[in-house]
């Protein structure tokens, strides 16, 4: 099937995120299927799906903070826990949806430059000069990314591919599918490469 690809619905704010859109070129490359970048909002998600967010349980956080080490060594990415944890990203998973709408094939180095300020550099990706600069990393025009981020147009996007992402099955990030099939979570990548690999 030439048509194959994997939809990535992932937030910013999402450590699991994170760290599977680190792997998302490579994952492509190896299986040769697209991947379709897909920004949405995972509190959305949450309170649709009745889930909760693993930091909000003590024992979960703490197991999490060790996980995402291993995964961070694993990987060979930089990983610190931000000061801003949780953070509302309201505002760059719209610069994100603004950036689908103009330009969907500059997505990935956007969210790329958003995860690392955030998840690497602890930046307070919510606010204009940290969504400029990922933006203008990505060969984005920044100034118009900012003004699109609270226009009617990129709400719609941002919620119409959040209540998608629910209508489909999601309920945490990061999300992937490929059709119809549901792979959750940065450790079941190689249970998608697995499961492209069977299907081609």
């Amino acid at each position: 099937m030439t048509d194959r690809q994997i939809e990535l619905f992932f937030d910013i704010g999402s450590s699991y995120s994170y760290l599977a859109a680190t792997q998302m070129a490579g994952v492509s490359a190896r299986t040769g299927v697209p991947v379709r970048w897909r920004p949405f909002l995972l509190g959305a998600v949450f309170k649709a799906t009745g889930n909760e967010m693993p930091a909000r349980i003590p024992a979960k956080a703490r197991w999490m903070l060790h996980d995402m080490t291993l995964w961070s060594h694993h990987y060979g990415v930089p990983f610190r826990v931000p000061s801003r944890f949780p953070l509302n990203t309201l505002r760059p998973q719209r610069a994100l949806a603004a950036a689908e709408l103009r330009a969907p094939a500059a997505v990935p180095a956007f969210a790329l430059a958003l995860f690392h300020a955030y998840w690497a550099e602890d930046q307070d990706v919510s606010t204009d000069p940290v969504i400029a600069a990922a933006a203008t990393a990505a060969g984005l025009d920044a100034p118009a990314i900012l003004a699109a981020i609270d226009a009617p147009e990129t709400k719609d996007q941002l919620r119409a591919t959040t209540d998608e992402a629910i209508r489909r099955g999601a309920f945490g990030a990061p999300a992937m599918f490929v059709g119809d099939a549901l792979f959750w979570g940065n450790d079941r990548l190689p249970l998608l490469e697995q499961y492209l690999a069977r299907a081609s």
